[in-house]
């Protein structure tokens, strides 16, 4: 079977990137094949004037939407993920992204409010998830941003996001 062809099929119908190792395993190839493959996809992807090309780091791959035509689709794109979310599960969300990893009982103490349903609301949406436990009596879940969230916002790492004090224009603000 042509290799080409099984990833470009797998990306298509996956929900978000997949895991190299997937690849590797599916197709029996080794990381530098496969990185070759992606290349080689992306090429015929150009040549083809086809409007996606595969986004892959050193571990995972997706299928994205060249810039340029990424505008072209607002009417028929589904939502952003991040479209909807009431300001408390953003608050929320914004929380668990700068204080990770984070108890419940901490994301109640800062937003000052009960924080169950918007962090119920997240982990469907799979933007956040359990991250393990801490180790003091009662072992309160924590809470940690998933890849999904990273590859929304277009990051590779949670140190890309922006720190809180670039928004403000004096130290007062922050």
């Amino acid at each position: 079977m042509n290799n080409k062809k099984v990833i470009s099929a797998v990306l298509l119908v996956s929900d978000g990137p997949i895991e190299h190792s997937y690849f590797e395993e599916l197709l029996q190839v080794d990381k530098n094949t496969l990185i070759n493959l992606f290349n080689e996809l992306n090429s015929d992807l150009s040549n083809a004037e086809i409007g996606f090309y595969i986004k892959f780091d050193d571990f995972k791959s997706d299928i994205v939407t060249k810039s340029e035509i990424s505008e072209l689709l607002s009417d028929v794109k589904p939502p952003p993920i991040l479209r909807g979310l009431s300001t408390p599960a953003l608050e929320t969300l914004a929380i668990v992204a700068y204080e990770q990893p984070v108890t419940k009982l901490k994301i109640s103490e800062i937003r000052g409010v009960e924080s169950e349903s918007s962090i119920k609301t997240l982990e469907s949406r799979g933007l956040i998830e359990k991250g393990g436990e801490l180790d003091v009596p009662g072992n309160p879940i924590l809470y940690k941003t998933t890849d999904l969230f990273l590859n929304k916002l277009d990051i590779t790492t949670i140190n890309n996001l922006p720190t809180i004090g670039e928004y403000f224009s004096n130290t007062e603000e922050e």
